[in-house]
């Protein structure tokens, strides 16, 4: 990442919080030159976009050992092509049988618009490692409810599975996981859907498992009550578990922000990062840390610096906060 001089920016201490864990919880205000309006996590870091400006969270010699500097504007992923979501992402993977995934055909069909407008995607078109592309078109009663589909190799066995978040006329919203079978893109699991239509989940992470794989970590109903439930796809099958955590969640009503979440590691241990329902708290809902009250509710995405989390209130006030 390209960085102007570094104009280093005041960090302010709003609050050393009692310890309720092994270590004290400190929650910090960094000081930035505008509200900030969003935090991205990306290949350049974690980058903010203030105003018209960008800066970035940087290590230096201050005592919390990070700084405000200026930075240039991230290098972001490919918009989807012609006919895509109109403001939808490409994912991609660097290894694997599926390299490229994105949404298409974009619909009103579904008037739910969680997502803060009334367009949804109908299919989803993967580019695979022999340079074919494929597109699976969902029929009149789903849609994708989402921006931008995940690839991941779930069960690790070498092959890339599709992650997407579909939603449907009589059950709501439910991950639909996507692979190649005999070179044809379809449907290879799904977990259970919420149970009623306009009733939508977003995928909060995704965690190692001993045997190689990934748990998919998501929240049911965000926005109503909120509750963590997880997907495992282990030969060929979906596990299921729900209700693992309640009052918790990783998005607002009406934003196109999804990344509310985060998956990082402290004190040895991999941990899943969410917000609880007001977003008034940081959560780790799968151990015993105790949640971090903050000043006032997040809806900014939620990232990790040198083992700090970084995230961003309503009125754009930068927090970073060392569980």
């Amino acid at each position: 990442m390209r960085r102007a001089r570094q104009t280093v920016i005041s960090l302010a201490l709003l609050a050393l919080l009692p310890a309720t864990a092994s270590l004290a919880q400190t929650v910090l205000k960094l000081e930035t030159s505008a509200p900030v309006d969003r935090v991205i996590a990306s290949g350049d870091g974690v980058i903010l976009q203030v105003g018209a400006r960008y800066q970035a969270i940087a290590a230096c010699t201050d005592s919390v050992g990070l700084c405000v500097v200026p930075a240039t504007a991230p290098t972001g992923p490919k918009l989807a092509p012609a006919n895509g979501l109109p403001d939808g992402s490409v994912a991609t993977a660097p290894s694997g049988d599926i390299n490229g995934a994105w949404y298409a055909r974009p619909t009103g069909r579904y008037a739910h618009g969680v997502l803060g407008d009334a367009v949804e995607a109908g299919s989803l078109v993967v580019n695979t490692a022999d340079e074919r592309k494929l597109e699976l078109i969902l029929p009149e009663a789903q849609v994708f409810e989402d921006i931008t589909p995940r690839i991941a190799d779930l069960d690790g066995n070498g092959s890339n599975e599709v992650i997407t978040l579909r939603a449907s006329l009589s059950g709501g919203g439910g991950v639909v996981i996507y692979g190649l079978v005999d070179g044809d893109l379809r449907e290879i699991a799904a977990g259970s859907e919420n149970g009623r239509p306009n009733r939508w989940l977003n995928i909060a992470g995704f965690l190692p498992r001993l045997d190689g794989g990934l748990t998919i970590y998501g929240v049911r109903t965000p926005h109503i009550g909120g509750r963590l439930f997880s997907l495992d796809f282990k030969d060929g099958a979906v596990a299921e578990r729900n209700d693992i955590a309640l009052d918790v969640s990783n998005h607002v009503i009406g934003s196109r922000e999804l990344d509310l979440s985060a998956v990082g590691e402290f004190g040895g241990r991999t941990e899943l990062i969410l917000p609880s329902q007001d977003r008034r708290r940081l959560r780790f809902p799968l151990s015993d840390r105790a949640d971090i009250a903050l000043p006032g509710p997040i809806d900014r995405a939620i990232a990790l610096v040198d083992g700090h989390i970084v995230t961003a209130t309503e009125s754009g006030d930068l927090l970073v906060i060392r569980p």
